[in-house]
């Protein structure tokens, strides 16, 4: 069953509800309370991302660089790695703003931009931003086991979501497929395999620690399908389009990072610790050292929480969260694919601590969503919800004996 029917199905793994514990506030009541103080901070980061964006540039802006790299594939594909070639097919709707917006993916997404490079840009634009966002809602309720309401508005209205969804951006496409995967893994390791590869081949820096977490928690034929699907995907694409488009793209990936780096209009989007350096001008051998200390605790992270554990929640938050504290490239809407993980969290842990930490591990994404304080609002996301994993096993770890059920 693919992943239509497994979602028609309900068949995504939860992290059910615990009876509550005595003298705690009843889990519902809870989670509603949390939800309802999160909501006016949600509008008012709506509202705040709607002037930001409506006023900086065209609605559905990012979503014209893939419209035009899909355009391109038809016509010219030696082209679509060329920056100003790019900049020059987006001029009739961006005029002396087109510039410095080139076409970063990889050539297995022109296995989706290809066909919708073929209508006119609007109507490509509801048929990609639409079905996508949808996917990526009902993914995220389907791991929750009740409030789904609830669930949904924290999900979908987060500034991050508003971002990607007016600038037409990717990440509710990626992040349904990875989310739905790695509920997966324990029931339908090959079809969860196949999604995570899927997903990695579409943007590889959103699952960049991916393998280093399916190796941690033992997901051989997870790991073996991801990569079977994804060579698969990678050779249809170069069969269309011929291998030398995959070489032009690995040559041009570094160039773009450097680009972008260097661009103070992107640097303060970036929300990966790689965008906090830019900001603070590292170079040469510090940004080396930088780099290499996050994306060792990322690989650190992610393997030990696969390893030890099995809560949904948990390694939702660590597949992504070291992905993005690893990349050397994540923007803001990106802070989307933690916030199903982070909603989960709130409902899901037990003890007055771990709760107001989760609560404030969500407020954090909230905040991490918006330029300028991302990256700095990141960083505080992961130290919240790691210390609210360690309060949750504190919790459970000196629970009385008498609370365990009895052993017939």
């Amino acid at each position: 069953m693919g992943m239509a029917g497994a979602l028609a199905a309900g068949e995504f793994l939860t992290d059910q509800a615990e009876p509550p514990e005595p003298g705690s506030l009843p889990f519902a009541d809870h989670f509603t309370r949390m939800a309802w103080l999160s909501l006016p901070v949600i509008v008012w980061g709506v509202g705040l991302q709607l002037a930001l964006k409506l006023k900086a540039a065209p609605l559905f802006v990012d979503f014209l660089t893939m419209w035009t790299g899909g355009r391109l594939a038809a016509t010219d594909p030696a082209s679509i790695y060329h920056p100003a070639i790019v900049d020059q097919a987006q001029a009739w709707l961006l005029g002396a703003g087109a510039h410095d917006r080139p076409f970063p993916y990889p050539p297995t997404s022109l296995l989706i931009f290809g066909p919708l490079g073929r209508l006119p840009f609007l109507p490509a634009a509801i048929l990609w931003i639409a079905p996508i966002a949808i996917a990526f809602g009902v993914v995220a309720v389907r791991l929750a086991p009740r409030h789904r309401g609830l669930v949904a508005a924290l999900v979908l209205l987060a500034p991050g979501s508003i971002w990607a969804a007016l600038s037409g951006q990717c990440v509710f496409l990626t992040g349904a497929l990875a989310l739905a995967g790695a509920s997966q893994l324990e029931r339908r390791p090959i079809l969860a395999g196949a999604l995570l590869g899927a997903a990695a081949t579409f943007k590889p820096t959103i699952l960049l620690m991916a393998p280093v977490a399916l190796v941690g928690g033992g997901h051989w034929r997870a790991l073996v399908s991801a990569g079977v699907c994804s060579l698969a995907l990678v050779g249809l694409s170069a069969a269309i389009w011929g291998p030398g488009l995959w070489l032009e793209w690995l040559a041009y990936a570094p160039h773009y990072l450097t680009a972008i780096t260097a661009n103070t209009r992107y640097v303060t989007a970036i929300v990966a610790p790689a965008g906090l350096a830019a900001q603070l001008g590292l170079t040469g051998a510090a940004l080396l050292v930088w780099r290499f200390v996050f994306m060792a605790a990322a690989a650190v992270g992610a393997f030990l929480v696969f390893r030890r554990t099995r809560v949904l929640w948990a390694r939702l938050s660590a597949l992504f969260g070291a992905s993005l504290m690893a990349t050397p490239y994540a923007m803001n809407y990106e802070m989307t694919l933690l916030l199903p993980g982070a909603v989960l969290a709130l409902m899901a842990v037990k003890g007055a601590r771990a709760r107001w930490l989760a609560f404030g591990a969500y407020w954090a994404l909230v905040f991490a969503g918006l330029p300028v304080v991302g990256g700095v609002a990141f960083l505080l996301y992961v130290g919240l919800t790691l210390s609210c994993g360690l309060a949750d096993d504190a919790r459970k770890a000196l629970a009385p004996a008498a609370a365990e059920p009895a052993v017939a």
